[in-house]
């Protein structure tokens, strides 16, 4: 059964130009709304259905109807998802409606730039006036009073306002669009190859227009997509066309995708949104069996590593580096260059690491350097020795510049605080010459000093403050302030690096300790590298502690009453401390209870407070919900009604306007648009009437008048021209005549032509015949004698197969008849037997028998048919 004529597309394609046409473009996108929204559109093929769609996303462009848009697809993919080509047209659609919209946006850009450039062409052109002192009125032309407010009180610039009045809207509109059809594409195995698509042109969107809002939400999405992915992978068989990241390819390009994100977020420096993203990698990458491109691994660590850098972890950015080089050294395309800039980074990344991170070990700390090692895939945190272990065995220092090796062996290996200074000079011209290590200026300075304030600690027990500042001022960019320095010191004791007291009205620095310090230092671990060995200095600082211990111990040996006494105190220190130990138990125990109760009360006032909130929200929402119904009831209805008074002033205005051509095409009485709208259908009539009258009067006049002199005057006329025509009859016979030769003569001198040409190009091709019927003949004998080779085996194959045939023919026929004769002769058998049987059968009845069936009327017995032949028995 045919489809309804009022729910054809081409129906409706052509109702909507026509509202185009006459300037009713809402209307036209209600109409393909209406239509492409409605459940009668899914009888529809995609191929009749997505022209109506291209058009309706091109009219929400250009009227930036993004909600209506939105819907408007949403409704067309339910209507052609259960085609086969369902979902390639969706796809086309939405690249459609991406392409117009961004077309949109680059032609608001170009307005937007002409006019800033045009505003600021006049502005240039109003203060040249005003310096020459022309008069007011011609400043006024130029310049608008608007333009002159907006300016006084406006910070931006024309360009910016412009921009905002033209380009922020289409950017908005766009970045709405790129929403959409990830929302339509999304978690659909069928589309996800377009999904990607989107995905990758919307980074280049916010990349190429800097929008870091845009780029923030795009990645939520796409997280919360992904999650959506993964939470439904359980109940895949109840989703239609499910995405399975189990699919090597799927997973793959999903990894892509994040890669690329990764990529955007770095160029864009959102890092926090970087860190969850290289998170988002590295949970794919534990799901995928399939090992990612080496290229994209290089571009990750890369990525991570100026992550790292950006938060100052020092430590793990040298990780990241590490991991970048193991991999960029592998590949068989990177040059010498490459190599060495890539390998002076590492190097330089791995003494940039503070010397006093062990320090650190609280548990927060070591959780958090667990998650970024497993970031990294490393089976443990690093530490500075391990990466300079690795710098070392992997001949790192070989490949990079000499002046970093240098570097290298003075912080690691020949450390001397009086020379560093004049030693390290060509080392800090180096840096200031290559820009792209400045980064690493500042925390080489930290750890140079660090190890400088170490070296002088061990050597000197006090210095001056000024030879400090002296020996730690280095040149170039590494310079320091004396303030800084002392900061730096003041730092470097802070973090248990060395024991310091500062004397600045003496101005003197003392590494001399206590005690009781001394202990505290040597019960912390200090991962400190290249320790000189101990000095007359350190012997004499230990000297009377070491004296103590020794008295102690001899009085110990010589006195046995103090060892008793001793032994004394202790017991009674232990007895006294299990006394107590109970009561503290005890203490302890009511301590927790009351912790416990206080956190359980905690929880319980959250819980309530969550609660209410949860009821507020709940009840806010339903209101909202209430009243955006409400709200998208009322709009419909009003949309509906304005769609209808559109209509029926559309169709009055057509009617009006075919009116007004057929009026003006009779020629009665010209009338413009304007005068259509004050009059009506009896006023026009009356006018045609009138003026039909007032012609036929006039007519009738001249006819009167011209039809006394119309027969003199024409014969007149005839006279005169003949004269006049037969001279000019003769001279076209005669142009007529001389291009008919001249005609003639070229179209002759062609056929000459090509046929000589013809004659050359026979005459040359000649030469060739003979060669060819040679090959010709050498070709057909070739193929004869392979025909009749071929042909001779086929007869033969043929006679075989025929001998074998009629063998196994005759074999066949002659078992059947064996077969048959066997039967019959067991029929024959099989029947004297049975007639065998029945004379016996008769033979042995009784008088009285026979009489019953001669009664019966069935005496004498008549034996069967196919044993008559077989008895001899006469009755």
């Amino acid at each position: 059964m045919a489809p309804s004529y009022n729910i054809r597309p081409e129906n409706t394609l052509r109702r909507a130009e026509d509202l185009i046409a006459v300037g009713q473009k809402d209307a036209a996108l209600q109409t393909l709304y209406d239509f492409v929204s409605s459940k009668r559109a899914r009888s529809v093929v995609p191929a009749d259905l997505e022209p109506i769609a291209l058009l309706f996303v091109d009219l929400g462009v250009e009227l930036r109807s993004g909600k209506l848009v939105k819907d408007g697809l949403h409704q067309y993919k339910k209507n052609v998802q259960g085609n086969e080509y369902g979902f390639q047209s969706v796809e086309t659609v939405v690249k459609k409606f991406l392409d117009k919209a961004e077309s949109k946006l680059n032609d608001a850009q170009l307005k937007a730039d002409d006019v800033a450039a045009t505003l600021e062409a006049e502005a240039a052109q109003f203060e040249e006036d005003d310096e020459d002192g022309e008069d007011d009125e011609n400043r006024r032309v130029v310049i608008s009073p608007e333009d002159v407010l907006m300016s006084s009180v406006s910070t931006d610039d024309t360009k910016d306002r412009s921009d905002r009045e033209l380009v922020v809207p289409w950017l908005k509109f766009l970045w709405e669009a790129y929403r959409t059809v990830l929302d339509i594409l999304r978690n659909n195995a069928k589309l996800e190859v377009g999904y990607a698509a989107v995905v990758s042109q919307a980074f280049g969107f916010c990349v190429k227009y800097n929008r870091k809002t845009e780029f923030k939400r795009l990645c939520e999405m796409l997280r919360t997509h992904l999650q959506t992915v993964t939470q439904k992978s359980a109940t895949k068989h109840q989703i239609e066309n499910p995405i399975d990241l189990s699919d090597p390819d799927t997973l793959q390009r999903y990894l892509e995708t994040r890669f690329n994100q990764l990529n955007v977020s770095v160029r864009l420096e959102l890092w926090q949104e970087s860190f969850r993203t290289v998170e988002d990698v590295h949970t794919l990458m534990t799901i995928s069996k399939r090992q990612p491109k080496p290229s994209m691994m290089v571009n990750y660590y890369d990525n991570l590593a100026k992550i790292f850098s950006v938060s100052d972890n020092r430590l793990f950015h040298a990780a990241a580096r590490q991991k970048f080089f193991s991999l960029f050294v592998q590949s068989p395309i990177a040059t010498d260059a490459e190599l060495k800039h890539y390998a002076s980074l590492q190097l330089l990344s791995v003494l940039a690491v503070p010397v006093n991170l062990s320090s650190k070990t609280d548990d927060f700390i070591k959780r958090k350097n667990n998650r970024l090692a497993i970031l990294l895939n490393l089976s443990k945190v690093p530490t500075r020795e391990s990466l300079l272990e690795q710098v070392a065995s992997r001949n790192v220092l070989s490949i990079v510049d000499p002046v970093l090796a240098k570097l290298y062996k003075l912080m690691e290996k020949d450390l001397h605080p009086i020379s560093f200074a004049s030693e390290a000079k060509g080392i800090f011209q180096y840096f200031e010459e290559n820009k792209e290590f400045h980064m690493y200026i500042k925390p080489l300075t930290s750890v140079i000093l660090d190890k400088l304030f170490e070296q002088i600690s061990q050597v000197y027990e006090t210095v001056k403050l000024d030879f400090l500042v002296k020996l730690s001022t280095f040149e170039g960019q590494f310079k320091l302030t004396p303030i800084e320095i002392e900061t730096h010191l003041l730092r470097a004791a802070a973090s248990n690096l060395l024991s310091v007291k500062i004397d600045h009205e003496a101005r003197v620095i003392s590494f001399k300790a206590d005690t009781l310090e001394n202990s505290l230092l040597s019960s912390i671990p200090l991962n400190v590298s290249n320790k000189v060995q101990s000095t007359p200095t350190d012997l004499i600082r230990s000297h009377l502690s070491t004296l103590a211990k020794t008295l102690r111990e001899s009085v110990r040996l010589i006195d046995p009453l103090v060892v008793q006494e001793e032994e004394d105190l202790k017991q009674k220190i232990s007895v006294r401390a299990n006394a107590e130990f109970a009561e503290e138990k005890q203490e302890i125990l009511d301590r927790a209870t009351i912790l416990e109760n206080r956190q359980k009360e905690a929880a319980e006032i959250k819980r309530r407070d969550e609660e209410a909130a949860a009821k507020a929200r709940y009840e806010k929402l339903a209101a909202v919900k209430k009243a955006e119904q409400e709200r998208v009831e009322q709009e419909t209805a009003k949309r509906l009604e304005e769609k209808r008074r559109k209509e029926l002033e559309a169709i009055q205005k057509a009617e009006k306007k075919k009116l007004l051509n057929e009026i003006n095409a009779k020629g009665i009485i010209k009338l413009d648009m304007d005068a259509m709208e004050k009059l009506d259908g009896r006023e026009l009539q009356k006018m045609q009437i009138d003026k039909l009258e007032q012609d036929r009067k006039v007519l009738e006049e001249r006819i009167e008048a011209t039809a006394k002199r119309f027969d003199y005057i024409e014969r007149a006329q005839r006279k005169y021209e003949i004269p006049l025509l037969e001279p000019e009859a003769e001279a076209q016979k005669s142009r007529e005549l001389e291009v008919y030769a001249e005609m003639k003569e070229k179209l002759i001198a062609n056929a000459k032509k090509e046929h000589e040409e013809s004659l050359k190009i026979k005459q040359r091709l000649s030469r060739l015949i003979p060669d060819y019927e040679q090959f010709v003949s050498q070709r057909e004998k070739a193929e004869r004698e392979a025909y009749e080779a071929k042909a001779k085996e086929a007869r033969e194959k043929f006679e075989q197969a025929k001998q074998e045939r009629i063998a196994a023919f005759v074999a066949k026929k002659k078992a059947e008849f064996e077969q048959e004769q066997k039967a019959m002769a067991n029929a024959d058998e099989r029947h004297r037997k049975e007639a065998a049987e029945w004379e016996s059968n008769l033979k042995n009845m009784t008088f009285t028998e026979r009489m019953k069936l001669k009664r019966a009327g069935q005496w004498p017995p008549v034996p069967p048919a196919h044993l008559q032949k077989y008895i001899s028995l006469k009755l």
